[in-house]
């Protein structure tokens, strides 16, 4: 696999990335945020500078995804202080090493995310996306390596959005 960085960390993770191929993938047209003008892309894109950390950040744009436009974003629940959404970027590569990202239970296999911060809440889980069911960007080159997802459960405060996100009326 050229052109793979052998060990780029993203929180507990560590993958081997082909940069050219992720590139490819990003903002791929039919996938669920492609070209999305709804609400929850919108805060997206005007809020994740405050709520990712700078370092996970970095660690993303390393491997190649670019942060305004994931795979899919929506919210799954609010509160008084805020809401919670789910963001899922997608990278091309092999996972080197991190946590065991399932859990067997009575109930079945969960997926197990990482808390990264407790304040506003923020978890994330990296696994390949052959093991989901969820939608992806298709990729062509498979000798470049193989669909990893990256998934995000997150917080958003209200007064983060209010603080950055424009009028929407």
């Amino acid at each position: 696999m050229k052109r793979r960085r052998p060990t780029v960390p993203i929180s507990e993770w560590k993958l081997a990335t082909h940069l050219e191929a992720t590139h490819e993938i990003q903002n791929q047209k039919g996938v669920p945020a492609y070209g999305c003008d709804c609400e929850w892309c919108f805060i997206w894109k005007h809020c994740l500078k405050d709520v990712l950390p700078e370092e996970l950040q970095g660690q993303l744009t390393r491997v190649g995804v670019e942060l305004e436009h994931p795979t899919d974003v929506y919210k799954f629940s609010d509160n008084e202080n805020g809401s919670s959404i789910r963001v899922v970027y997608h990278s091309v590569g092999k996972i080197l090493e991190g946590p065991n990202h399932w859990k067997r239970t009575d109930i079945g296999a969960m997926l197990m995310y990482s808390t990264i911060r407790e304040n506003p809440y923020l978890s994330l889980v990296v696994f390949p996306q052959s093991q989901s069911l969820d939608e992806a960007p298709v990729l062509k080159n498979t000798s470049a390596g193989e669909l990893v997802r990256i998934d995000f459960r997150l917080a958003i405060p209200n007064e983060v959005t209010k603080s950055n996100v424009p009028d929407l009326a």
